[in-house]
Parts: structure tokens; C-alpha cells; sequence
């Protein structure tokens, strides 16, 4: 709602919070330069593996997929390693979610290595995706069979599935090709 505001209108706003990296891209209708700097340098500093967590690379994950504005365009990074830390960043990352069993992550990061590389090969992690899906169609926090039937906490890896099958098939997320079947 905010980005559909006039400029204007945007700056008599007062926000609570500052907002964070992603929030800034995603109010943003466009990347300026200094915006993309700080989500270049946020894409290339390396995360330890003690600090891994479900929430880092939420935020990871959303930043990239901001840059790339989940698909539409592909950022013009000032420097080209960029795209190499980003990508070697979202190859841990799934390691990390594998090794964890960690659903949402590993939706989420087989979408960003699809953006990153159209060609990369996500069938391992989108099939620990499908398999894990539950008979009421919704997919679990933690990847694995069941059959129980889920509540809420099940909205999230449900929706990142989807869109990692989507990007799977498709190879972007806008105007997907209309010849394609859907057979995932």
C-alpha cells in the first residue's frame, strides 16, 4: 500500500522503525545507486556457519530476490563478483537447510540459485520439497512425510513451495511461458 503512494504523500509519512534493507527494496519502484551498493555489500559478506539461522537467510533470501525483483530484471551490480558471492552464499545456505531439514529456507534458496543461474540444477532440493508435501496439500515446517493435516504454521513453507515449483518449471517468475505445461 505504501508503494502505490505518490512520492509526496510518502515523505509526510512517519515510520516507528527504521526500516531494513529489504523493506527499503521492496518500497522501492526503482534501484538507486546507493540502495544497491548496500544490498551489493549485503550479498557478498559471508555468513559463519554459527550463525546460520532460519531467519538469516529469510532475510538473505528476500534481499536477493528483491535485487532481481523476483525475476523481472536482473540487477547491474557495480561489481561482477557480486554475482559469484551471492550464488556461493545460496549454495551453503542449501546445504544448510538439507542438512537441517529446514522446508522454507530450501524453497526459498532453490528460487534464488533459479534466479541467480537459470540452468542450475534444483531437482535434489525441490525433490526433498515435493516429497514432503502432506495429502491436504500443504507442505511442513521441517521436510519429511507426513499426513497429519496442518494449522497455520504451515502458510509459509506452503507459499515458498509453490513459488520454488513455479520458478523450478517456469525458469522465471513473470510471464511465464504459456507453452510449458505445469507438470510438477
Amino acid at each position: 500500500m505504501f508503494r502505490i503512494l505518490t512520492p509526496e504523500d510518502r515523505a509526510g509519512i512517519e515510520l516507528w522503525q527504521p526500516l531494513s534493507l529489504a523493506d527499503r527494496l521492496a518500497l522501492s519502484d526503482r534501484l538507486d545507486a546507493p540502495l544497491l551498493a548496500e544490498a551489493q555489500a549485503f550479498l557478498k559478506a559471508p555468513v559463519p556457519e554459527e550463525q546460520l539461522t532460519e531467519g538469516v537467510i529469510d532475510t538473505y533470501a528476500r534481499v536477493l530476490a528483491l535485487c532481481y525483483r523476483f525475476g523481472a530484471e536482473r540487477p547491474r551490480f557495480a561489481d561482477s563478483r557480486t554475482y559469484g558471492d551471492a550464488y556461493a552464499n545460496c549454495l551453503r545456505f542449501a546445504d544448510w537447510a538439507q542438512r537441517k531439514g529446514r522446508l522454507t529456507p530450501l524453497a526459498q534458496l532453490c528460487f534464488c540459485l533459479r534466479l541467480i543461474d537459470p540452468d542450475h540444477d534444483v531437482s535434489p532440493m525441490l525433490a526433498d520439497i515435493v516429497a514432503s508435501q502432506r495429502p491436504d496439500g500443504s507442505f511442513p515446517v521441517q521436510v519429511g512425510f507426513g499426513t497429519g493435516d496442518q494449522d497455520r504454521e504451515a502458510l509459509a513453507p506452503t507459499l515458498a513451495a509453490l513459488v520454488a515449483v513455479h520458478m523450478a518449471v517456469y525458469r522465471q517468475w513473470r510471464r511465464p511461458q504459456p507453452t510449458l505445461p505445469l507438470a510438477a
